[in-house]
């Protein structure tokens, strides 16, 4: 079960860190490419601090997660509160503003997906070893 903790950590971790890697270098192009348009420096910058910055440090926090066992249970909570929380603004989101996109369907596999192994992660964790 290690294993498994250890691999959803590691893979939500990279996920965050190469997605926030990205806005690091491209705060723009991204959002553009799913129809998002901003412009000017202080979007870049804005961008770069939140979806880069901040992301890669998700995406860290996951990784070292993943190589200590005793900050596992806690960073599996972390990819639970950060996915499950984009997804449901995404979800509200579409609701209320009655738009779907392409991107919204893979973005929210990946979301509910990492939610739900990270849960399973935890769940797995209670019970008692044989």
């Amino acid at each position: 079960m290690n294993a498994f903790r250890i691999a959803v950590l590691a893979l939500a971790g990279l996920g965050f860190l190469g997605f926030g890697l990205w806005f690091l270098v491209d705060p723009i192009g991204p959002l553009a490419a799913i129809g998002i348009t901003a412009t000017g420096a202080p979007a870049a910058t804005e961008f770069r601090a939140f979806y880069g910055g901040l992301e890669v440090g998700l995406g860290a926090l996951m990784l070292v997660a993943a190589a200590k066992p005793d900050w596992r249970s806690a960073g599996l909570w972390l990819v639970i509160a950060t996915n499950g929380g984009i997804a449901a603004g995404r979800l509200i989101g579409v609701a209320l503003d009655g738009v779907w996109v392409p991107f919204f369907t893979y973005a929210l596999v990946w979301e509910v997906g990492f939610a739900a192994l990270a849960a399973a992660g935890l769940l797995a964790g209670k019970r008692p070893s044989r």
